[in-house]
């Protein structure tokens, strides 16, 4: 009999990391928003962790390092390139480049048909499901936003700007109460008093409030 191979933390938040990657790829997909560039998946991560609680989903406990494309995740660099290497995801325009610390890779990425089957697995379980379809509302929010004005949007979400301009290297977004959470839920009572309100509607004003403020 086989003796069972213990998991060590770093493989199960590994594990996890490359989850809520594969059910965003497929969420973006759905919505419409195609390859999603570094930058704008980084950028759709981060906003997802510092939203997620707005759908009573607990966020990845990562912090985000900031840099001039946005933030940046390192787990998520090396759970993307295993997803890739493991032919779940496919990458495009694919270029390579040194970093001070590990190799780092630029390129559009998306699901493959072998991804997309791990992920209708996925969505078998209660959790999977919900958090696809968070992610999937999300996705379409970001998409309701004209493309060119996108990831400029996403880089305006408050709990990047808080940290931003309290000058932190990293930003982390497992506070029960991020500024987005606080955001949304304070343009969900708005549209609650309207009686039009779903936590779709809540995300859209949202995004729409954060093109407004880019191009401000």
């Amino acid at each position: 009999m086989a003796k069972p191979i213990p998991v060590r933390k770093e493989d199960y938040e590994g594990l996890h990391f490359s989850r809520w990657l594969l059910l965003l790829f497929a969420a973006s997909d759905a919505a419409g928003l195609g390859p999603l560039s570094r930058r704008r998946l980084h950028a759709l991560l981060f906003v997802s962790f510092a939203s997620s609680r707005f759908y009573d989903i607990a966020p990845l406990r990562f912090r985000a390092r900031r840099t001039e494309q946005g933030p940046y995740y390192r787990m998520a660099h090396f759970a993307l390139g295993a997803l890739i290497m493991s032919g779940l995801i496919e990458i495009r325009q694919f270029k390579a480049y040194p970093a001070r610390n590990e190799l780092q890779f630029e390129g559009e990425s998306r699901l493959r048909r072998q991804g997309l089957l791990v992920v209708r697995k996925l969505r078998q379980t209660s959790f999977g499901e919900r958090l696809y379809q968070f992610l999937l509302e999300l996705c379409l929010a970001a998409a309701r936003t004209e493309e060119s004005k996108l990831d400029g949007a996403l880089f305006q979400d408050l709990t990047y700007q808080t940290a931003s301009e309290r000058g932190e290297s990293t930003v982390g977004t497992d506070d029960e109460q991020t500024p987005t959470v606080v955001g949304l839920h304070t343009i969900d009572r708005y549209l609650n008093d309207l009686a039009t309100s779903r936590r779709l509607d809540a995300l859209t004003a949202y995004q729409r409030l954060l093109a407004t403020r880019a191009a401000a």
